[in-house]
């Protein structure tokens, strides 16, 4: 997917976006509920600045709200948003005592966000689900997953306009093992996935929810630990794809010691490695951003007029710069030689400070590049035609 330096920051945000009802902070302290008496919902850190799936939950007075009861979403101007609502919990007499609800909302949807009693209608398009004894198969309009039911990877692909974003994703973990600490052995043992079982909790129209449950297996022998609930939502009409990870250690406090937990996701890449980029957001609204091979100096092929204009500047801000095949040979030779980076890696040491580096090969060392002070946890790997991007809520705490 295709997506902006200034569109990365602005991706960074939506974490932390959410909705709360005015004035309800517990359910005595709802207000009332009729025909004609809305409830005003407010975004807790100002509207997202895309366009963005959001969930909440609301308390209502006992008696007020029946089970199967209906509602409408309207923004501040009027405008109809498409809804999805489900009960949380109920009072003693069977009316609902506190309401789920999710929506999609466009860029800088400025509140109050309306709640009331109506008929909804989901809108266009809506998510669809279609499971089958291997996989489940989401489509939100803008992005198809495959999602396995069992195995090492819990996603197999994904898809956007007919064109593959991302390949098999897979939960890794690093262990450090004390068990041996006595004799001054210290070893290391690597972990990934073993999705056991996938459940679909919600089925849209609004959004769609699947639950993965499994274990993290060694890479060798035959442990299985730390035993995973994921989560996938996807919203309609939408690209983003939010996840949450959750595990219980059920290890030796004494010897197990986890190193790492992580994502591994397979990146389809379609075009020569001077065309690849990564991306990572910084400081602020600070983006770092390189091609895997820069390429400084190098000029492309002669232009109708006789010259051969320089591409690095294109290179730099990301646009597509002419195969290595197309340069003169000299330039092709110059190519060949330039480094290229195959790794890099953000890391937040403390709560006030990270650094960005990078390197060549494994065998090779890493190569500090910038730091900071807290990193917002964006990443983006792909080619000009469009990668896929990560994002960590709260990265510089976790």
């Amino acid at each position: 997917m295709k997506i902006s330096r200034r569109e990365a920051m602005e991706l960074m945000a939506l974490g932390a976006t959410a909705i709360s009802a005015e004035g309800q902070s517990s359910p005595q302290q709802a207000p009332p509920f009729g025909e004609n008496q809305p409830i005003a919902l407010n975004w807790l850190s100002g509207a997202p600045p895309l366009a963005s799936g959001v969930s909440w939950g609301v308390p209502f007075p006992r008696g007020t709200v029946a089970k199967g009861d209906t509602f409408t979403l309207t923004t501040a101007d009027g405008k109809a948003l498409p809804l999805q609502s489900w009960p949380l919990a109920y009072w003693p007499d069977g009316s609902i005592k506190f309401g789920g609800f999710t929506t999609t909302t466009p860029a800088h949807a400025s509140g109050p966000l309306r709640l009331a009693r109506g008929q909804s209608s989901a809108g266009e398009p809506v998510v669809q689900v279609r499971e089958t004894d291997a996989a489940i198969e989401i489509d939100t309009g803008r992005l198809r997953c495959r999602i396995a039911k069992r195995g090492s990877a819990f996603l197999d692909s994904m898809e956007m306009e007919g064109r593959q974003v991302g390949g098999r994703a897979l939960l890794v973990c690093s262990l450090e093992d004390r068990s041996g600490l006595a004799t001054g052995a210290l070893r290391f043992r690597e972990f990934t996935s073993d999705v056991r079982n996938a459940t679909v909790e919600q089925s849209g129209p609004v959004r769609a929810t699947v639950k993965l449950e499994g274990v993290h297996k060694a890479a060798e022998g035959n442990r299985e630990w730390l035993p995973f609930t994921l989560r996938l939502y996807f919203y309609a009409g939408l690209e983003q794809v939010r996840l949450i990870h959750s595990i219980v250690f059920d290890g030796d406090q004494e010897q197990d010691f986890v190193r790492g937990l992580g994502l591994v996701f397979e990146v389809p890449m379609r075009e020569q490695v001077q065309n690849r980029h990564v991306r990572f957001s910084g400081e602020g609204a600070g983006v770092w951003s390189e091609p895997l091979q820069p390429a400084p100096g190098r000029r492309g092929p002669s232009s109708p007029g006789g010259g051969r204009p320089s591409v690095y500047q294109d290179q730099l801000a990301g646009k597509r710069i002419p195969n290595k095949e197309e340069f003169n040979p000299a330039e092709q030779g110059l190519l060949a030689d330039w480094a290229i980076w195959d790794s890099y890696k953000l890391v937040q040491f403390t709560p006030h400070g990270f650094s960005l580096q990078k390197r060549t090969n494994p065998q090779s060392c890493w190569l500090d590049v910038v730091g900071g002070q807290r990193a917002s946890g964006l990443a983006f790997i792909g080619d000009v035609s469009g990668g896929l991007s990560v994002g960590v809520k709260n990265f510089w705490q976790s």
